[in-house]
């Protein structure tokens, strides 16, 4: 949660300037990838491979071809292994030869029929595609949907189009070190805190209200420090290979050459925004509701 002195500055302004942002489809700042989330199974997990289960799995040769690394919001944080069946490319005589894949497709397709959600049931029909399907096609940043309140920051993280992103990441497409630098900074994170809904007590986010309201500076505005400054985060997180995200981002555990590298970040984002430093998240917040306000004033 933001300080008391933060929820104060952000009321009142909220009051004066009758700011709540709208849900949006697109960002806010044209030309930015549109986040996501990532494809959803709907499978009872019979399209899924745990780390137990892979070794039996890819002895099958025709599931080996299939397998995937699949990737949610818990992977993302804790680490761990888990695969998916990715069919999409998958041939009918694929799917009728190996009696591995047949078994988990026929429980697929009961789960999906006895489903009250229509489209759902009509996916019965196709047991071996997930029932949303969002993978990029492309290198893609990929966020938790959801992150402890206590966190700083929320890591995202850089993932290859070959890991499949569930349901519970956000993913976007061909992001460049601007934007990692912009979604790893302590002004994105103000906006997410005040604007983000809540899992329990968790930041829960929806790219619709969170990342497309976000008025992000001029991209050309500080554009190298920022990508320099991006850049050495994932390099000092390079240096901690043995730790996961969720290790690496706990507030008592931060590493500290990791808390340099995000407050030098936090410098040149701030710097995108405006020449002076901002002394805290209230006066963080108070600039970009007035950002807000000018550029959607400015769009409409």
């Amino acid at each position: 949660m933001l300080n008391t002195a933060a929820m104060r500055n952000h009321a009142g302004l909220a009051v004066r300037l009758a700011i709540y942002p709208d849900k949006r489809r697109e960002p806010l700042l044209p030309g930015l990838p549109k986040g996501t989330q990532g494809s959803k199974p709907w499978d009872g997990g019979n399209l899924l491979v745990t780390e137990e289960q892979y070794a039996e799995m890819s002895g099958d040769p025709t599931v080996e071809r299939f397998l995937r690394p699949y990737l949610q919001g818990q992977q993302l944080l804790q680490g761990g292994k888990r695969w998916c069946l990715w069919l999409i490319s998958a041939e009918p005589a694929d799917l009728r030869d190996s009696a591995r894949i047949r078994k988990r497709l026929d429980a697929v397709r009961d789960v999906r029929a006895g489903s009250p959600t229509r489209v759902v049931q009509e996916a019965a029909n196709t047991p071996g595609l997930f029932v949303q399907v969002r993978q990029p096609k492309t290198t893609y940043l990929a966020f938790p949907e959801t992150s402890s309140e206590r966190r700083r920051y929320i890591p995202a993280a850089y993932c290859s189009p070959e890991v499949i992103a569930g349901n519970t990441v956000i993913v976007f497409p061909d992001a460049d070190l601007w934007l990692f630098g912009l979604l790893q900074s302590a002004m994105f994170m103000t906006w997410v805190k005040t604007m983000a809904g809540r899992l329990e007590s968790r930041i829960r986010i929806s790219p619709d209200l969170t990342y497309c309201t976000f008025p992000f500076p001029a991209p050309e505005t500080n554009r190298a420090a920022i990508e320099t400054a991006a850049q050495a985060v994932l390099d000092t997180r390079e240096a901690h290979t043995e730790s996961t995200l969720a290790d690496l981002y706990d507030p008592l555990a931060m590493p500290a050459d990791l808390v340099k590298a995000h407050r030098d970040l936090d410098k040149a984002v701030d710097k995108a925004f405006r020449s002076k430093a901002f002394p805290g998240d209230g006066e963080r917040l108070a600039f970009l509701l007035e950002r807000y306000e000018e550029m959607t004033t400015a769009a409409a």
